[in-house]
């Protein structure tokens, strides 16, 4: 007698006595039950089911050129000019050379960037991609997410077209919390042995119905798509260090000298030892290791990077008919405040929203009142340090 499992999102059939392996059925109606990834979804397209691999040719949009790409992200990405080429070039050859697999690790600490890159490249090349957090994701998934929902979320970003999701680039987040660092904590070590099936590039077999009792199935092949994980892997670098038999004061007792770009790399080895499961090491084809923003980088992106709230700010305010005036330093200033609480970019925001909160209050209270707002350098500290006229 047959027998139903239901889970999260997906149904779980145990047929009779056979030795079938069970089949996984992610269906879209399980998958609305939850909340949608808020990414990618405007880079799909389709009537909303699922297609088959015949796409129209002359629908698909060329390739814009690498350089092009590299030359408009790095408008919006300061201080990783030589990442932002190393995550571009891993997208392309995996698009241009389907057999050079690409499962790519990126390595930095909160607000280096990481996650933006990735959305800009994305957006320009119009490919559908879910950025997913690793730690809603459980072996079985009945107390989490099962890692196979990661393909549905996938497909529904490219509006259920199923050529462009197989092409498509899945972005799992905060794979770090994933690693086992005790002996006895497996849970997570399993996670991600459980992902080598999507990593490797295997057949899924997934629902392309509506109705979560229809047994309509459909084959979706992960070979070509493309796998980035992001980590902070805070401690790594002491593993590496240890590698090296560097001691604290920076001297190595190896008498082989190393170049700057040697002592900075990490390898696998540094993986394994921080805990992740060889298994899953041996399938990461490119590491990159982001920059830890500096007090010049966090100063540039207010000043240049088109995704700057300072600037954003200065729009507003001149829409309105006010301009903005304030010292050079300023910029400075903001940076040292934010580089404190070392959450890199991320802080800036924080920063900045405090500093014209009671000039926005100020605005809205008196529209068409100021023509000018001039900001002290201590309005950093104290947000009344300001003056409308």
């Amino acid at each position: 007698m047959s027998k139903t499992k239901y889970t999260k999102g997906r149904r779980i059939y145990n047929i009779g006595e056979t030795t079938d392996k069970p089949k996984t059925v992610i269906t879209s109606k399980g998958a609305k039950l939850k909340a949608k990834p808020n990414t990618g979804k405007e880079f799909g397209s389709g009537n909303g089911r699922v297609k088959g691999n015949k796409s129209d040719p002359k629908k698909r949009k060329r390739l814009p050129g690498i350089k092009n790409i590299e030359r408009n992200v790095l408008q919006y990405i300061i201080g990783q000019d030589i990442q932002v080429r190393q995550i571009i070039t891993a997208i392309y050859r995996a698009i241009n050379f389907k057999t050079i697999k690409s499962n790519v690790l990126v390595i930095g600490s909160s607000g280096t960037g990481k996650t933006e890159t990735i959305r800009q490249i994305a957006k320009r090349l119009h490919i559908p991609y879910t950025i997913e957090d690793a730690t809603k994701y459980t072996q079985e998934g009945y107390y989490g997410a099962d890692v196979e929902e990661m393909i549905y979320n996938l497909l529904e970003n490219a509006n259920h077209d199923i050529e462009k999701a197989q092409n498509g680039i899945i972005v799992i987040d905060e794979i770090d919390k994933k690693a086992g660092h005790e002996e006895h904590d497996v849970s997570g070590t399993e996670v991600l042995k459980s992902l080598l099936k999507i990593i490797e590039g295997t057949t899924i077999k997934i629902s392309a119905s509506e109705d979560p009792f229809e047994e309509e199935m459909i084959d979706f092949d992960t070979r070509n798509v493309i796998i980035i994980f992001l980590g902070a892997f805070s401690g790594l670098e002491k593993i590496r260090d240890k590698r090296l038999n560097t001691n604290p004061m920076g001297f190595t007792t190896r008498n082989v000298a190393m170049n700057e770009s040697q002592k900075s790399r990490f390898l696998k080895q540094d993986l394994v030892k921080y805990g992740m499961p060889e298994e899953f090491v041996g399938r990461i084809d490119t590491i990159i290791e982001m920059n830890k923003l500096t007090k010049q980088d966090l100063s540039l992106i207010l000043k240049r990077s088109k995704l700057s709230i300072f600037r954003r700010y200065q729009a507003e305010l001149r829409k309105r008919g006010i301009a903005l005036s304030y010292n050079g330093k300023l910029f400075d200033c903001i940076a040292e405040e934010s580089l404190a609480l070392d959450t890199g970019a991320r802080e800036l925001s924080n920063t900045v929203n405090f500093m014209f909160e009671n000039i926005m209050y100020d605005i809205l209270a008196n529209p068409n009142k100021y023509k000018k707002c001039t900001l002290d350098l201590d309005i950093v500290h104290d947000n009344t340090k300001y003056l409308l006229s």
